[in-house]
Parts: C-alpha cells; structure tokens; sequence
C-alpha cells in the first residue's frame, strides 16, 4: 500500500496555544532506550522494560491511568511485545490480555484508535508519528469518529532501527491533555 507518512503536529510553549486558542497536550514523561538486550540470542523484549518504572514515575501515573494506547504496530508481534514491557501484563501474557479486553475505541482497552500502521501501512521512518499525532488527537478532544470519550492520558511508543534480529531503538512518551 503506497504511504505518504503525512503526519504533523505543532511545538510551542503552552502560552502560546492559549493565545492561538489551540488545543494543547503535555509530555508527562518520556523515555528511550538503544540496544537492550544484547546478549539475548532472540530478542523477547525491547527497551521499554528497563525504563518502565522510571516513565510511568515521571508521568506520576501507572499503566491503569493510562485511557488510551498507541503502539508501534510494524507487525501484531511487536505489539504483543510492547503489551508485556509496557506493563499491561507480564511476560507470555499478552495473547491472553488481548482475549480478555475489548481494544476498539469504545472498549475497556482502546488501542491503535487510528488504526495504526498496520490499517494505513506502515510509512517507514514516518511511521512513528502516526501513533504521536494520534496520541494528541486524542487527549485533546480533536480525534472525530475515533475519539474515545473522556481520554485524559495516552502512551504511545515507538520502536525501529531493524538490525538482522532485533529492534535498536524503543521509546515511549506519556501524553496528558492541556486543555484549551
């Protein structure tokens, strides 16, 4: 499927989107992480799980705050990953968090409320800010027919940097809403 990757959002100080009378977000936390793992003969886990702890700190929040989930979603593999590391479940639990949660934008879960990458195809490097933008959309009351009613915080996560075997780069940010 041909993908432009046409995604955009603006960064200014919060004062400014006041005086623009544009709806605004914050970054509650962040984190990013490059080459976890290396010893692993088959890569099982990203980044995420070393730094976990230390973004949801941040954010002052835990993953049950969390109202909506953007995952990179290169291939359903990947999500099942970030599932796990991004604490939703542990380890080998994902098939089974997924059965028991609804993840469409009215459900208990809503995740990929655009349909993430693997609904528009995936933009390659572009792709990562189609979860970003989405995360906005959401926290800021401006996502149409996918927004999920009352979302205050979103996780959206991004992973790449493909070498042979395994993922080089993981990340993730907490996004809040701002108001407007």
């Amino acid at each position: 499927m041909p993908v432009a990757g046409a995604e955009a959002f603006l960064v200014m100080r919060e004062e400014d989107a006041r005086a623009a009378g544009l709806p605004h977000a914050h970054i509650l936390a962040t984190i990013e992480r490059h080459n976890a793992f290396p010893d692993d003969a088959i890569q099982m886990r990203g980044g995420w799980a070393l730094d976990i702890d230390e973004l949801y700190a941040m954010a002052g929040l835990g993953p049950d705050a969390i109202d909506v989930l953007q995952t990179y979603d290169d291939y359903p593999v990947i999500v099942m990953m970030q599932l796990e590391d991004l604490g939703f479940c542990a380890k080998g639990e994902a098939p089974q968090f997924v059965r028991a949660h609804d993840l469409t934008i009215g459900g208990d879960f809503p995740h990929n409320t655009s349909g993430g990458q693997l609904s528009a195809g995936q933009a390659g490097a572009a792709g990562g800010y189609l979860g970003m933008t989405e995360a906005l959309r959401q926290v800021t009351g401006a996502a149409g027919p996918t927004q999920v009613a009352g979302a205050r915080a979103t996780l959206v996560s991004g992973f790449g940097m493909i070498n042979y075997d395994r993922g080089l780069c993981s990340g993730a940010a907490i996004i809040g809403g701002g108001g407007s």
